[in-house]
């Protein structure tokens, strides 16, 4: 997906993004320098953030989405460190004051269990007082938006076609895609699972021994998130 994945997320705004995230930072008080961007993709928030003056670096479980970030940080000409990792099991060498994991990558983790880690980790690499930002995709979004769609794309070099549903039994989120490159007729599948979790959910797993819940917020706003949002940002931040 590496090679197509710029594309498909060509209806991302990285700037609002990176927008809302810095305010979230200023938001809390806290004097923010080095970030941490988990599951990172192909760099795009990085590249995005690294313009307001952070220290950035990031990891994605994939390696082509790795290498490709790497090929955009030489193009580009920015020293930024790319690698392999877990967003559940992750070691760096100095803490950071911010880990994010951001457009609702988190909702890949298929338990509750796997949550526990990645805030085991977060806890463990950021410094007192430091800022862990996450977001999840909600069952309202899957429901609305994304029950039995279709997507279909075709660029010079390739196209594609995205198919999704939502599961409610099993909250299970599919996105199934097909993508065929032109030059050699190669035809390549995909399939992503996301599990839909309730706010309640998240709120509760968050261990209050490790961090402070500073927000849970409706879409690109500082408003209370409910089950009719579509996207919900939880900001916390890392104590004793």
């Amino acid at each position: 997906m590496a090679e197509v994945y710029d594309y498909l997320m060509r209806h991302v705004n990285y700037k609002q993004w990176a927008g809302y995230i810095h305010e979230l930072i200023q938001q809390s008080g806290e004097p923010i320098h080095t970030v941490l961007d988990v599951a990172c993709g192909t760099g795009n928030l990085i590249f995005e953030l690294i313009k307001r003056h952070y220290q950035l670096k990031g990891f994605d479980y994939s390696k082509f989405m790795v290498a490709r970030a790497k090929d955009k940080a030489r193009m580009k000409a920015l020293d930024i460190p790319f690698w392999v990792s877990d967003i559940r099991h992750f070691t760096l060498h100095q803490k950071q004051d911010a880990i994010i994991c951001l457009y609702d990558s988190i909702n890949y983790l298929q338990t509750i269990e796997d949550f526990k880690l990645f805030y085991n980790s977060c806890y463990d690499n950021l410094r007192l007082n430091g800022l862990c930002i996450f977001d999840i995709c909600t069952e309202w979004n899957s429901i609305n938006h994304f029950q039995n769609y279709v997507d279909k794309g075709s660029t010079k070099h390739f196209r594609y076609t995205r198919k999704s549903h939502y599961n409610h039994e099993d909250r299970i989120h599919f996105n199934d895609f097909r993508v065929v490159f032109k030059d050699n007729h190669y035809i390549y599948y995909e399939y992503h699972r996301q599990k839909i979790y309730y706010i309640d959910e998240i709120l509760a797993s968050i261990p209050e021994s490790k961090f402070k819940i500073l927000g849970a917020y409706h879409e690109f706003t500082q408003d209370k998130a409910t089950e009719g949002s579509d996207r919900v940002h939880f900001l916390l931040q890392k104590h004793q």
